[in-house]
C-alpha cells in the first residue's frame, strides 16, 4: 500500500490479507483443519466424534468447517454477548453453539468441565496445565501464513489476543527471519499480553471487557503461547478502539489507488496499532525504538473479514 506508506512517512506497507481465508473470512481455519488433520490421522477422531471449543467467532467456525470435514460434530462455546451473525456463521457450518452467561475465558472452563464429563475432545487455540499439545498444533498451522510472504520486511503487526497467532508469527520470524520486529497489538480494555509481559509471568487483566476487537477480547493469555513470545516479541501495543475504527476506515476507503480491504475491528487491529505508532506524538519514543523511518519496510496482518456487518457498516460509513 504505497499511498498509505508515504503517508506515514515509512519506506514501504504490505498488508497480509486473510479476509478470504478458504472462504471462512478468518486465518483460523490454518490452526483448526491442520491441528483436526492431524488427530484424524492418529485415529483420536473417528468419524461422529464430537470436539468442542470457545470462541469470539472466527476459531469457532473454523472448528466447525474442519470437524464436519473430518466427519465429526462440533460444540462451540460462546460470552453470551457475541454478535449474532457471528454465532449464525458457526451454525452455518453444522455446529451446536452453546451461549455461556460470561466471556471468552467462563466459556474455555465450561467446555473443559463438559468435555471431560463426556469424553469431547477439545480444540482450543489458547493452552493450560496439562493441555498442549492441539494448542501447539494450531499454532503451527498459523506459521504457514509466513510461508507466503515472499517480501522481507524489517518489521511485523500482528493481532495479540491469547497470544497464538502472534506465537505462530514470532516463532517462525525467529527460525527464519530473527532480525525481524515483532510487534503485538491488542485492545485497551483487554491487554493481557501487555500485562503479562510486563510481569513476566502469565496475568489476567480485570474489568469489563469493552472493546469491539471482539476476536481480541481476552483475559488470559494461552501460557503456552506466552512461553514464547516473552522472547521472541518486541513490543506490546494497547490500543483504544478508535484506533481499530480508524484502519477500518483507512482499509475500506483507500488512498491513492491503494487496494481496498473489508475488515473487522479485529482484523483492521494491526494497522490500528502502526497506525497510532505513526500518527500519536506520545509514541515518538517507540517509532524510534522500532526503526520505522523512511526506509522501514512493514507487514501489517489483516487478519479477518467483516464479522458483524452492522459494525462495519457504521464505522466505515463516516470517511
Amino acid at each position: 500500500m504505497p499511498a498509505l506508506a508515504r503517508a506515514l512517512g515509512i519506506g514501504q506497507l504490505m498488508v497480509k490479507d486473510e479476509t478470504g481465508r478458504f472462504g471462512l473470512n478468518a486465518f483460523k481455519l490454518l490452526g483448526a483443519r491442520f491441528a483436526i488433520e492431524t488427530l484424524k490421522a492418529e485415529g483420536a477422531l473417528p468419524p461422529g466424534h464430537t470436539v468442542v471449543c470457545a470462541s469470539e467467532g472466527n476459531h469457532g467456525r473454523a472448528v466447525a468447517r474442519a470437524a464436519r470435514e473430518a466427519g465429526c460434530h462440533a460444540r462451540v462455546y460462546m460470552a453470551a454477548d457475541a454478535a449474532q451473525s457471528r454465532v449464525d456463521a458457526i451454525a452455518g457450518e453444522g455446529a451446536t453453539v452453546v451461549r455461556v452467561d460470561g466471556s471468552y475465558d467462563d466459556a474455555v472452563r465450561m467446555l473443559s468441565a463438559d468435555a471431560g464429563a463426556n469424553g469431547w475432545t477439545i480444540v482450543s487455540d489458547t493452552s493450560w496445565d496439562g493441555y498442549e499439545r492441539i494448542p501447539r498444533l494450531i499454532m503451527l498451522g498459523y506459521t504457514h501464513l509466513m510461508d507466503e510472504v515472499a517480501a522481507d520486511c524489517d518489521a511485523v503487526f500482528v493481532q495479540g489476543g491469547v497470544g497464538g497467532l502472534l506465537c505462530g508469527i514470532a516463532s517462525w520470524c525467529a527460525f527464519h527471519a530473527h532480525h525481524r520486529k515483532v510487534v503485538s497489538v491488542e485492545p485497551a480494555t483487554a491487554a493481557c499480553l501487555q500485562a503479562s509481559a510486563r510481569a513476566g509471568r502469565p496475568m489476567a487483566v480485570a474489568g469489563p471487557l469493552t472493546t469491539t476487537m471482539a476476536g481480541l477480547r481476552n483475559r488470559e493469555v494461552s501460557p503456552l503461547a506466552f512461553g514464547s513470545v516473552l522472547s521472541t516479541v518486541s513490543a506490546y501495543l494497547a490500543i483504544d478502539d478508535v484506533w481499530a475504527h480508524e484502519a477500518m476506515r483507512t482499509l475500506a476507503h483507500p488512498a491513492g489507488g491503494d487496494p481496498a480491504v473489508a475488515a473487522g475491528a479485529s482484523g483492521a487491529a494491526a494497522l490500528g496499532g502502526l497506525l497510532a505508532v505513526c500518527r500519536d506524538s506520545a509514541m515518538t519514543g517507540v517509532r524510534a525504538a522500532l526503526g520505522l523511518d523512511a526506509s522501514a519496510r512493514v507487514l501489517v496482518l489483516v487478519s479477518e473479514g467483516v464479522t458483524d456487518p452492522d459494525l462495519w457498516s457504521a464505522v466505515t460509513s463516516v470517511k
